[in-house]
């Protein structure tokens, strides 16, 4: 008998500590319930995360507003200055010279109208020595901006331009012509139309022999001297080819 009541007793203790330990767990699980703790982590990273894309927008469209607005503005206005004080050296551009041709025409007349056979005294021989000032450059007139390629980095300009061509028709000095002929009997002495005539042909003559004494390239020296100086005084060194 006592050992039956001592096990009913044991029995008696485990169930009393169970439900002790079943109602300690339960106090405790609505403790941990219903304490209000903040629940801010994921607001928090939420927040920080939309705080940094908003500055990164703001950075971006500061940096964005500047070089728009400064930089390229002030490259722009450079490429500008540099292209219209270049158009400014046209004139400076350029090579003059005075050249001498010599212009020789025979022909037979009898009566004022020419014939093919040479008859006694129907045949003239005139000499014609014409001096003209010709005019040689590179149109700088026509630069634009797409004929520069600057590398600020290297402080270089490359600049391309038109090869140089005669700025205007040979100017011919009809004071200083100087003409001789020889007559036949039957001819008369050069008139002033006549030599007005021939000094007119003559100007195809005097392009040819100013192209023959290398005026062109240095019309074309002229001007690469003149815009390196230019650029020079602008920081730039300058690589100047003709096409």
């Amino acid at each position: 008998m006592a050992h039956i009541k001592d096990t009913s007793a044991a029995k008696e203790e485990i169930l009393a500590g169970s439900r002790e330990a079943a109602a300690s767990i339960a106090m405790g699980t609505r403790k941990r319930s219903s304490i209000p703790f903040p629940s801010f982590g994921k607001s928090f990273k939420l927040r920080v995360l939309l705080i940094a894309i908003i500055v990164f927008l703001i950075g971006s469209l500061g940096a964005f507003t500047y070089l728009k607005l400064f930089t390229g503005s002030t490259y722009q206005s450079e490429t500008i200055n540099i292209v219209e004080g270049v158009q400014e050296l046209a004139t400076l551009a350029t090579a003059q010279a005075v050249v001498t041709t010599v212009i020789k025409e025979e022909d037979n007349k009898l009566f004022n109208k020419e014939i093919s056979v040479n008859f006694p005294g129907t045949k003239r021989t005139v000499l014609l020595i014409v001096p003209a000032t010709v005019l040689a450059g590179v149109d700088l007139q026509t630069v634009t901006d797409e004929n520069f390629v600057i590398d600020e980095e290297n402080k270089e300009i490359k600049l391309t331009l038109p090869h140089a061509a005669l700025i205007q028709d040979p100017s011919i000095n009809m004071d200083k012509v100087q003409t001789y002929s020889e007559e036949g009997l039957f001819r008369s002495e050069v008139k002033w139309d006549e030599g007005y005539d021939l000094a007119a042909k003559a100007q195809t003559e005097i392009i040819k022999e100013a192209e023959n004494i290398g005026l062109l390239t240095k019309a074309e020296d002229s001007a690469v001297k003149v815009l390196s100086h230019f650029f020079q005084q602008l920081g730039y060194e300058a690589r100047v080819e003709f096409k």
